[in-house]
């Protein structure tokens, strides 16, 4: 018998760790029931839940009795000591009997159960279902935060009471600077026009939504954190953004708008949709802001039944519009926690949900990768050696088997997203227009997308799998330029540019023990170009060989690196396994494990890099490289200000590994964007070397990235 339908609390909110303080106060207030769960979605795909009452206590023992406006923004996951000991797998309604999971609920103490029906939260089983009487007021989040500088409060004792600025300029010594005068803010106001927000829409009525963007958020906006902040080039007076509305729960019967904003003051009109919901309850609309094709934001709006509108925001900020440049496709896939959205966006739009579980597509880009390991990067030739550990010249015959099963997983792996059992007409069409439009000239190819960490380079887009007649220009990866970037709130980087008139700082951070397992010099080889690098003027270059020295630089904001090149082992474990994206680890000398949840505490978000450095991961000979690795590491290092990761789909040979960033950083260093140069490197090794370990290399960064002015070396 599944768990009755009687023992479970269903007063709840579901939101997920990037949520900040002030949704989920606004969401429980709206409520009315201060004793709401806080339902929160992990990255783990665990949960954590909470109360209001104990959200205060840890934001208090965190930043003390003070109210700040920025304790108000930040995200649940930035909190200490709030979510990793909550944390918990979530139940199935039907696969546990009743007596079963409250003996399971009693065994966590500290946690509670979360149940969940095909993958959606459907009720809350304490252990213990007591409510103490709270020790904090449950209306402290709700008065208005002090206006205090960051600077002067981490000065300020954590001693209960509400200091004034005069008291905090006391404690800190001596009074803050004047600020300096920044640009305008401004925001986007997203509102149902005629209607109150507060009041809940009708089955039968059309709407018209508008979003602009003003130099404040009005009362009726549906938006509160949405900050528009610009930055003009010189000669630029407006911007004209593509809106475009995308929804299963809504009829939209606007086709995509244009929104103009000027270098000041409020945008010129508004972007206007007629909406109607398609059934009561809950309804998500996503709005997604677009320049030339390429992603800059997306707003998703949660509209119910009730008395309850919410919102986040999500990508690079607005400003990002002015230094992207166009995309022949872009796709964003938004996680729904039933499933993924992926919206396409280009010449041909198209949306469709795809009905997959994270476990699934984990054990599916986990079989893609285990040929790419078992059957290429440890293919054996008739001397029974490895083939592309031994060298970068592949002979033809080897070629051809490795094309023939790289073929077939990348054929099967595409076939199981677009076209499996779950899969509907949308998602068939999806596919359809995705491989037609592969199958022609050169695109650019944008992706943006949550926990969705395909390995888009391998994908195999010919109508039908021949083994006879693989066509080498069909991966995905051999013909186009991909980028594929992880959303999540507050993208650091907004500029492609990488500045290197006052000579480009670069560090090399290593694991020197791989020379003694490869029996090889490669790690001195590495040292050695750097070394003339450096010798040639315009570049500063610092070397890190062991853990200690690369979390300190990690911790420390005032790191200037441009470029983290790590050329080290990496280690990452399943889901299954246990661990989750925290056990992932770089691996420097000495075997020192930096993992990820080490990181988190020993460098935290909240130290910015000054640097925005473009991070470099070649990973070479690293067995244990799950896709757990890159969807841990890759938003660690862009919320630390990074502009984004470079990194390998598995474990790479050495020789290849050092020869591919030979030839890279030639090109780089250079002035060449990164998609043009990842293109030519996989056609340059394929083409002329028999060579697809191109291949293992992914761009989760901004193709049009640079360095100006070049580095000539």
């Amino acid at each position: 018998m599944p768990i009755a339908e009687s023992v479970l609390d269903r007063d709840f909110i579901v939101v997920d760790e990037r949520t900040t303080v002030r949704q989920v106060r606004d969401q429980v207030d709206a409520t009315g029931n201060k004793w709401t769960y806080i339902v929160v979605r992990l990255a783990t795909a665990q949960y954590a839940v909470l109360r209001l009452d104990e959200l205060i206590e840890a934001l208090q023992e965190w930043r003390g009795e003070t109210l700040l406006q920025s304790t108000l923004d930040a995200a649940l996951s930035q909190v200490p000591n709030l979510l990793a000991f909550r944390a918990a797998d979530a139940v199935e309604q039907a696969d546990v009997e009743t007596e079963a999971a409250r003996r399971l609920a009693r065994k966590m103490p500290g946690k509670r159960l979360v149940v969940l029906a095909d993958a959606r939260v459907v009720g809350v089983l304490e252990g213990l279902r007591v409510r103490e009487w709270p020790s904090v007021d449950l209306d402290w989040l709700s008065q208005p935060p002090e206006l205090l500088e960051e600077a002067s409060f981490a000065a300020i004792p954590k001693t209960p009471g509400v200091l004034t600025a005069e008291a905090a300029e006391e404690v800190a010594g001596e009074p803050p600077p004047s600020p300096e005068p920044g640009p305008e803010k401004r925001w986007i106001n997203a509102e149902i026009e005629d209607h109150d927000k507060d009041k809940p829409l009708q089955m039968g009525e059309v709407y018209t939504l508008a979003f602009d963007v003003d130099i404040r958020v009005r009362a009726t906006s549906l938006v509160t954190g949405a900050e528009f902040d610009y930055r003009f080039e010189a000669d630029e007076q407006m911007v004209a953004l593509t809106v475009q509305l995308e929804s299963d729960d809504f009829e939209i019967y606007s086709g995509p708008q244009t929104l103009r904003v000027p270098r000041t003051g409020r945008s010129k009109g508004k972007a206007r949709f007629d909406i109607e919901p398609k059934h009561e309850g809950e309804g998500i609309i996503n709005a997604i802001f677009l320049k030339d094709g390429n992603f800059i934001q997306v707003i998703t709006l949660k509209l119910y039944t009730g008395e309850l509108f919410s919102s986040e925001a999500l990508g690079r900020p607005v400003d990002a519009a002015f230094a992207v440049r166009p995309r022949d496709v872009n796709l964003t896939i938004l996680n729904t926690g039933a499933g993924f959205q992926v919206i396409m966006s280009g010449a041909v739009g198209a949306m469709a949900t795809l009905l997959i579980t994270l476990p699934e597509l984990e054990q599916w880009i986990t079989e893609v990768r285990r040929v790419l390991q078992d059957d290429v990067v440890y293919m054996r030739g008739p001397d029974r050696t490895y083939v592309y550990q031994s060298g970068i010249d592949i002979p033809p015959e080897v070629n051809q088997r490795v094309l023939q099963r790289l073929a077939k997983a990348g054929f099967r792996l595409y076939q199981r997203i677009f076209y499996g059992p779950a899969a509907d007409a949308q998602v068939n069409l999806l596919g359809d227009r995705l491989r037609q439009m592969a199958q022609k000239e050169r695109l650019k190819i944008q992706i943006f997308s949550q926990q969705f960490m395909l390995p888009w380079g391998v994908l195999y887009m010919a109508d039908e799998y021949d083994p006879d007649n693989i066509a080498p220009e069909m991966f995905l990866g051999l013909k186009h330029i991909i980028e594929h970037i992880p959303l999540q709130p507050n993208m650091q980087v907004t500029d492609h540019t990488i500045d290197s008139r006052s000579g480009l700082a670069v560090s090399l951070n290593v694991n020197t023990d791989i020379d003694e397992q490869t029996k090889r010099p490669v790690i001195a080889e590495q040292r050695k170009y750097w070394e003339q690098v450096g010798q040639s003027g315009g570049v500063q270059v610092v070397l890190r060989e062991n853990g200690d020295e690369v979390t300190r630089a990690l911790a420390d904001a005032a790191t200037s690196d441009q470029i983290f090149y790590f050329y080290c082992h990496a280690v990452s474990k399943l889901l299954a396994e246990g661990g989750g994206p925290d056990a992932s680890a770089l691996v420097l000398s000495g075997s020192r494990h930096l993992t990820l949840g080490d990181l988190y505490v020993d460098a935290p978000l909240k130290k910015v890099l000054q640097g925005a450095p473009l991070v470099f991961i070649n990973a070479c000979e690293s067995a244990e490289l799950s896709p757990l690795f890159y969807d841990g590491f890759v938003p660690y290092f862009m919320a630390k200000g990074a502009r984004g990761v470079i990194g390998t789909e598995c474990e790479t040979p050495a020789l290849f590994a050092a020869e591919w960033a030979r030839r890279f950083f030639d090109r780089f260093l250079a002035g060449d964007p990164l998609g043009q140069i990842f293109l030519d490197l996989r056609q340059e090794f394929y083409y002329k070397h028999n060579n697809l370990l191109g291949l293992l290399y992914a761009l989760y960064v901004d193709g049009d990235t640079q360095i100006l002015p070049a580095v000539h070396l």
